[in-house]
């Protein structure tokens, strides 16, 4: 049930009993696989706090994350207790279990009886399909894209994915990024060319910012890929591309999601891709980086280093293993396994060159493995 407060609106809403007394509690749903790093949630609702915060002193919010397994959830936690956390009391669960009392951020307020259920928004039949959202979701985050990268991203089949985009771009949802170039005779008369990327219309991008729970005039701009200047580069399609180079190097594993550079909380390095699953029966992280050829083979040892030990501790917070991975030349791959130190039981190494999926070396615990 979709209830409205001022122009924001919120998944639900729930007078949590305590004690005979009642909290006065608004929901937030997050899907962990709708395009987003858990991450990139905490500035949108430390805005939406505050909003709630004036239009209805005494309310609480409770942050519900659907996910499949746990570390997401334990991210979204981790975000906001890295800050200063919301200006309303909150707690963060995973989607079905009632939070008690005690696990919100301090105590929320109680009332003798349930305050006045907020008006409801009556909700209208959805313009796409979950797979046509997805891309929509994808897109407003990496900005433009090529179909193999949006599917990808997605988590969709091809096939999918580009009867998925086709119907968007019917729908004025998404569209070619076109260009002008000078013409070859020397006209100065720039001439219009389509290029094989796409992007989102205002009408697109306006309901994927909806879909996660962004009101109209907010901004939400962390929801954006870093690093705009290495679009459209290999670099950067390659850190598309490694959600769906996971998924058919290793089909016994369970690949959730994936995201291509991400902006970790406390940590300096910014890993080229991020993808999270299961592998083996464990919980993992799967760290991307790519490239280093034009750095001195010393400086790829050292940079290596405080990349590995960045990325132990991050996947320390929260218990996941860690499957770290450089794509590079062979040079590249021989001064970062200098690099590589201190290899624990639960986490692993893997080195290969840029040749897709089919490069990717078997995942062993406490072993780095280069293949050439």
């Amino acid at each position: 049930m979709t209830v409205r407060c001022g122009k924001m609106t919120f998944s639900d809403w729930i007078a949590l009993p305590y004690k005979g007394l009642y909290t006065d509690t608004f929901v937030f749903h997050i899907n962990a696989l709708n395009g987003l790093p858990p991450f990139e949630y905490r500035n949108l609702l430390q805005r939406l706090a505050a909003r709630l915060n004036t239009r209805r002193r005494g309310a609480s919010l409770w942050i519900q994350v659907d996910a499949p397994g746990e570390w997401y959830v334990m991210e979204v936690k981790r975000s906001f207790a890295l800050e200063l956390g919301l200006s309303v009391p909150y707690v963060v669960t995973p989607v079905g279990r009632i939070p008690e009392w005690t696990e919100f951020s301090h105590p929320p307020t109680l009332w003798y009886s349930a305050n006045q259920t907020p008006p409801t928004v009556v909700q209208e039949p959805s313009p796409v399909s979950q797979e046509e959202l997805k891309c929509l979701q994808v897109l407003a985050r990496i900005n433009e894209g090529l179909d193999s990268e949006i599917a990808s991203l997605a988590g969709l089949d091809m096939e999918v994915t580009t009867l998925a985009l086709t119907s968007l771009k019917k729908k004025d949802y998404a569209c070619h990024v076109s260009t002008t170039e000078v013409s070859d005779e020397g006209e100065s008369v720039p001439i219009p060319r389509i290029t094989p990327y796409l992007q989102l219309t205002r009408k697109g991008l306006s309901l994927a910012l909806r879909s996660w729970g962004v009101p109209a005039g907010v901004q939400f701009t962390d929801r954006k890929e870093p690093g705009s200047k290495q679009v459209r580069t290999t670099h950067r399609h390659i850190s598309r591309m490694w959600t769906a180079w996971l998924r058919s190097a290793y089909p016994h594993a369970e690949i959730w999601t994936g995201w291509s550079e991400v902006l970790l909380p406390e940590i300096s390095v910014r890993p080229d891709a991020l993808a999270w699953g299961r592998i083996q029966g464990y919980e993992t992280i799967f760290w991307l980086e790519v490239g280093d050829e034009h750095k001195k083979r010393m400086d790829i040892k050292e940079i290596t280093r405080k990349r590995w030990m960045d990325a132990l501790t991050f996947c320390r917070e929260t218990g996941v293993r860690l499957v770290y991975a450089q794509l590079s030349p062979d040079w590249v791959k021989e001064a970062a396994s200098w690099g590589i130190e201190h290899l624990p039981p639960d986490a692993a190494v893997i080195m290969s060159n840029r040749d897709g999926y089919e490069g990717l070396p078997a995942v062993e615990w406490g072993v780095l493995t280069v293949r050439t």
